[in-house]
């Protein structure tokens, strides 16, 4: 008898948990002009937004998958309400379709077909921000954040428009093959007028499979030294000792860089 109603309660409790409606996000989508596909996205508002006439800064996201977007609501929770470092934000995570295509510049031998990096960034710049700003209640903040191949367009779109976003976070990113490329790049941001502050975390791991030799590592300390000579520029490079591919902190150190160096 006690067996019985013992499991009758833990199922009715378990159905009334599961019942629940939990949401700390959705899904969205737009039809781009500039990749010729629909594009879906996932959206996380702050807690208060409902409740609220706030605007808020907005934080893009690549590779944005349900992991990655627990992920990144966990960090920026931990960074608002526990060590109040960071104003909440609206968090818009974008989902791939042909992620080489999207997220490479140039080619390299392991990426031969035509780059479409700039007509990604066009899609994001002059379709998916002015979408996102007309539908929520957001600030001109802007910050964009990219891992390991996305990383490597991450810091395409910070060289190539620099004043599009207010900070940039670049994890384990690097110049596969396409050093002089980014050179190159990097000497033309030089030459440019920088009209607004701007900042880029960038972050490496020492385990990092895809670096044994430590050539990421020289590109990256290398490309930040150059980069920090820059009026109005704002750079990091976090490496860390026992990480390897992606460290799992970078999101986090990056946005309390972002938000410390603004005070």
């Amino acid at each position: 008898m006690k067996t019985t109603l013992f499991l009758t309660l833990l199922f009715l409790s378990t159905a009334i948990l599961y019942g629940q409606d939990i949401k700390i996000g959705f899904k969205d989508s737009i039809q781009s002009k500039a990749l010729n596909e629909t594009r879906k996205f996932i959206v996380k508002l702050p807690r208060d937004y409902n409740n609220s006439e706030k605007t808020y800064p907005v934080l893009y996201r690549l590779d944005g998958d349900l992991d990655m977007y627990t992920e990144t609501v966990g960090t920026i929770n931990r960074l608002v309400y526990l060590d109040e470092s960071t104003p909440d934000m609206i968090v818009v995570m974008i989902e791939n379709t042909n992620r080489n295509r999207d997220m490479m510049p140039t080619t390299t031998s392991f990426f031969a077909s035509v780059p479409g990096a700039d007509n990604f960034k066009n899609f994001i710049e002059n379709e998916l921000v002015s979408h996102i700003n007309s539908t929520y209640r957001t600030t001109n903040e802007k910050l964009l954040c990219g891992q390991s191949l996305s990383a490597i367009f991450t810091i395409y779109y910070f060289l190539t428009s620099p004043n599009s976003f207010d900070s940039y976070i670049a994890c384990s990113g690097g110049f596969p093959e396409c050093e002089e490329y980014f050179i190159d790049l990097t000497n033309d941001f030089l030459k440019g007028e920088q009209i607004k502050p701007t900042n880029i975390f960038l972050t490496h791991g020492m385990t990092d499979f895809l670096d044994p030799e430590g050539v990421i590592k020289k590109q990256l300390i290398d490309f930040s030294q150059r980069i920090k000579s820059k009026e109005n520029i704002v750079c990091k490079l976090k490496i860390y000792e026992d990480e390897g591919h992606v460290p799992f902190q970078s999101l986090y150190h990056g946005l309390r860089f972002i938000y410390a160096s603004k005070k």
